[in-house]
């Protein structure tokens, strides 16, 4: 498969895993990865029954829960509250039911021409995806784990999505033609994102304490708090203490969270960040989850790039721009013309 190729059965999944990133952005990476709702969640006392009529498929009650279900888990790990799970679970049921159905037509018409996807492509888009995040296999595997769903499904949603894109290539497939101004004013429209931008790798250190916490149970949280920053004071290791006291998903692995673009970080630590330099950590910092220590195990700065040097990206870009909007189209077109029956 040449260089062109790949990207093109790739754009649509260039998963950018800063997926340990706060719960909005980490919410689109969630749901974007769940496929066709394939997680290995068991729920024994599931009665199962049609939800959805697709041609001469079917969606069941159980294919939507296992994916709300991965959803469920992500929110958790992230430390999201009752309240705001449940305001999220209920957004999202309806537009993941949606997918499915979107996806159920997607994989009859990849039947239907009869696609195939060996282990070898799949695994090179997997490599690309941890290239483009410089992650090592472990943070990569460790961050699909983080949203809920084990490698192998993760594994099989990445087949999907390449049958799927190559479908879109034989049904979308036509003259699209990208103009030097076309580029020059994407270019001018977005010249901050060309700036160069830092982004900080970090870990960090959780204590729970409850949403309706007394002033006396956070105050306990805080005491215990304070002796592990005495303790990094003491020149002890972030990571190791991280392993023992961290009460986060992370803890196993140091508390490591990945890298961030500060764009991607709420204002909370931000705040708790600006200035450090590698190697050193944060106060103490209240968050809604608990308190938390950040440390910043390294900083990145990306120098920004020119018209010339962005035009291959940027290309890349709106031709897949127009590809979705051809593809929207298409599968509008592809549902008008299918038996589909909403039971729900």
């Amino acid at each position: 498969m040449n260089d062109s190729k790949a990207k093109d059965e790739t754009r649509k999944m260039g998963w950018t895993l800063h997926s340990k990133r706060p719960m909005a952005v980490a919410l689109s990476v969630a749901v974007a990865l769940f496929g066709i709702g394939m997680a290995k969640m068991a729920h024994a006392d599931l009665v199962d029954r049609v939800l959805v009529v697709v041609n001469d498929d079917v969606i069941l009650l159980s294919e939507l829960e296992q994916v709300m279900a991965t959803l469920k888990t992500s929110l958790e790990n992230r430390g999201v509250s009752p309240e705001e799970e449940e305001r999220l679970l209920n957004d999202q049921r309806p537009k993941i039911l949606e997918k499915l159905i979107r996806d159920k037509l997607t994989d009859q018409q990849v039947a239907k021409y009869k696609l195939e996807v060996n282990d070898e492509e799949v695994e090179a888009t997997i490599q690309r995806i941890r290239d483009a995040n410089k992650l090592s296999e472990k943070e990569f595997r460790h961050a699909v784990e983080l949203d809920g769903i084990d490698y192998e499904t993760y594994r099989n949603q990445i087949k999907d999505q390449i049958l799927r894109t190559r479908l879109i290539n034989i049904e979308v497939k036509s003259k699209i033609v990208i103009t030097d101004t076309d580029i020059k004013n994407y270019y001018d429209a977005h010249s901050e994102q060309y700036a160069g931008h830092t982004k900080y790798q970090l870990r960090h250190i959780l204590l729970r304490f409850p949403p309706d916490a007394s002033d006396s149970q956070k105050a306990k949280v805080a005491q215990q708090m304070d002796v592990i920053r005495q303790r990094l004071e003491a020149g002890e290791a972030f990571e190791e203490l991280a392993r023992q006291f961290s009460e986060a998903p992370t803890a196993a692995d140091g508390g490591q969270l990945g890298v961030f673009g500060t764009h991607l970080l709420t204002k909370e630590i931000r705040d708790a960040i600006k200035g450090l330099q590698p190697k050193q950590y944060s106060p103490v910092v209240e968050t809604a989850q608990g308190y938390q220590i950040f440390y910043v195990e390294d900083i990145l700065n990306s120098g920004g790039k020119t018209l010339e040097s962005a035009t291959p990206e940027i290309t890349d870009k709106l031709y897949g721009e127009v590809v979705d909007q051809k593809f929207k189209t298409w599968l509008e077109d592809l549902r008008k013309k299918s038996h589909i029956q909403i039971l729900e």
